[in-house]
Order: structure tokens, then sequence, then C-alpha cells
């Protein structure tokens, strides 16, 4: 069942300024701007501010292969861009999504060590060993924090889209590619097996839709950074920092777009 409050979350940070530019604002970039003020006061946060940025940059990367795959999309349906070839590339930018989202929660799995109460004694080296690590007893999240333990066992979605990753990496899975004007239908298929099935962003039986399958989880990964922001903030009693960051991205429209798509779905 799709969580539409968490898709509603993610689109309250996407806005239009006056001259029709989009940008994002939140509790992440929030965060992200409150550390680099602290920083300029002397406070010692630069690891914090360093897995920031580069969490930052991996959205950035995701909005780019989002505006990019919607830029080719209209080059084949206007036959701009030969149909075949536009597939291959596809196939390419749906590759580097997953790859691009994984390497973003790794630095996240970071970002939460060194929030913690005992970072010394928290694996950071994956999300995914973080993960399974909270899981496993009370005094493990006594180590990390109940607040932040929360959090990170709140990623419920994450296990899902991490062994598609690794498939496409390490498993000799393959993206293929079914091409049809002004949509971008995919699916992940290893030894004669679909990877993916998702029912709410499925074209057909065994074909996924690409919009709706990043809407969900890009949508999701912005509430889930909201989400982490609201206990960081606290945590280094940040929350009333002056400043409200914008991140302007031509990507933006495009997410939004995708997420909204996802967002008016009937209910299951």
């Amino acid at each position: 069942m799709i969580n539409k409050q968490r898709l509603s979350i993610a689109l309250a940070t996407i806005h239009k300024d006056e001259s029709d530019r989009y940008y994002s604002s939140g509790k992440f970039l929030h965060l992200l701007s409150a550390v680099q003020v602290k920083i300029a006061m002397g406070a010692d946060l630069g690891a914090l501010l360093g897995v920031l940025s580069y969490i930052h940059q991996d959205v950035w990367n995701i909005e780019t292969i989002a505006r990019r795959l919607n830029w080719q999309t209209r080059l084949i349906a206007k036959g701009k861009l030969d149909e075949l070839l536009g597939a291959k590339f596809t196939e390419c930018d749906i590759d580097l999504f997953h790859v691009q989202y994984r390497s973003l929660f790794d630095y996240l799995a970071k970002f939460i060590v060194l929030m913690s109460e005992a970072p010394g004694q928290v694996p950071r080296e994956s999300f995914e060993r973080l993960y399974n690590w909270v899981g496993k007893s009370e005094e493990n999240i006594q180590k990390i924090g109940a607040g932040l333990a929360k959090v990170v066992r709140s990623c419920d979605w994450f296990t899902d889209l991490r062994e598609v990753r690794n498939s496409i990496v390490h498993s000799s899975g393959r993206t293929i590619v079914f091409p049809e004007k002004n949509r971008i239908l995919f699916q992940v298929e290893e030894g004669f097996k679909n990877k993916i099935h998702v029912p709410e962003v499925m074209f057909n039986a065994n074909i996924v839709d690409f919009e709706l399958y990043a809407g969900l989880f890009i949508g999701y990964l912005i509430a889930y950074l909201e989400e982490i922001a609201v206990v960081a903030l606290r945590r280094l009693n940040l929350e009333r920092t002056a400043g409200n960051m914008k991140s302007y991205h031509g990507g933006l429209p495009v997410v939004k777009r995708w997420i909204e798509r996802v967002n008016k779905l009937p209910e299951t």
C-alpha cells in the first residue's frame, strides 16, 4: 500500500518562485544551512557537513536523471531520437537511478552514525547493515539513540530497491525498456524472473511504469530526509537557526509531476 502521507510531505518541499523556476526547501536543507552557519561560528561539525553535502549532491543527481529521462522521452515522441537508441539510453539511466539511490543511503548511514549516542560502536559501512543492526537488540537501540533508531527502522521500503540495485550491479540483473511513445516502461530481469513487483506502479502484470516507480521512491526519499532532519535539528539544537535555504534544479518539475501521479492513484 502506498504511504500517501510521505508523498504529501515530499510535495510540500517543492515550490515555484515568481519567475516560474522550481526549487526545493524544507527541513533537510534547513539542517544543511544551519550546520554551515555553525561551522562559520567555530563549531566542529565538518564531518557532518561533509556527509550532508554528499547526500544533497546525490539528490541533485537523481533530479538530473529524472530531467534527462523526461527530455529523452519527449525527443523520442517527436521523432528526434531513434526509438531503439533512446531505449538503450533509458536503460542506462534506470541503472544509474538505482545505483545513485543506493549510494545516497550509504552516506545517510554515515550521517546517522555521527549523530548517534555512541558513534564508535555503531556500524557505518552501509545503510543495510545499520538497518539490520538496529533491529537486533535494545542495547543497539540505546547505542544509536531511540529517536534515530525509530527513524532507521521506519525505512521499510529500502530493502526492495536495494535488491533491485544489487541484482543490476552484482547478480547479472538486466534492465529492459519497452519502447512506447510518451512512456517509460521497464523491468529488471534476473534469470528469466522479474525483480520488481510493486502492484501500484505496474503498467501491467509484468511491466513497470518508471514514472510511477521513481515518483514513489523519490517521494519516499524526500520525506525520509525530512524525517531525519527533524531529529538531527533537535539533537544539535539547531531548530531555531535562521535561514531558508533553497535548492534550484530543472528536474524538480519532473519529479513533482511524477510524485503527483503516484499520489493521485486510487486507494487500494
